[in-house]
């Protein structure tokens, strides 16, 4: 009855988040997984992402640079909102965000961001030229873009 009235806590305190954190996971590595998981058995909690194809889960450790800053990149980006829908919504502020993203997750980056966009600031620094024409293909004219030399 316990473990029962412990995984009911879990899944109301931390089922929203995660699981808003999959969907922007999905979607930041083009559906390569499709959810993420908390071994709550393990000592310490383990986190994992699930392959779509095969249903392996991959712990932390096992995946690429890339695929780890999407997770946090992901992570980030759902407790943010979850904070701004109980408080008032705080500006987001990224440098160089997509420096180990291929030019495709970095487009679906910009995609999650602009969906952030919608309902709290973003300001979004980098010095990689070949960006902005992703920024103004997925921001669209309301963008706004200055270079700094």
């Amino acid at each position: 009855m316990l473990k029962w009235a412990i995984d009911r806590y879990r899944e109301r305190r931390q089922g929203p988040m995660l699981s808003r954190a999959s969907a922007i996971f999905c979607e930041l590595t083009l559906g390569t997984f499709s959810r993420l998981v908390v071994d709550y058995d393990r000592q310490p909690m383990a986190l994992a992402a699930v392959r779509a194809a095969s249903g392996e889960h991959v712990e932390i450790g096992g995946m690429s640079e890339g695929t780890r800053d999407q997770l946090y990149l992901a992570l980030r980006l759902a407790a943010l909102e979850e904070h701004g829908e109980k408080a008032s919504a705080l500006p987001f502020v990224a440098d160089d965000l997509f420096i180990n993203f291929d030019d495709a997750r970095a487009r679906a980056g910009l995609r999650v961001l602009a969906h952030l966009a919608k309902r709290t600031q973003v300001i979004f620094l980098s010095h990689h030229d070949h960006l902005v024409g992703m920024v103004r293909d997925v921001f669209g004219p309301q963008v706004n873009v200055r270079y700094m030399s």
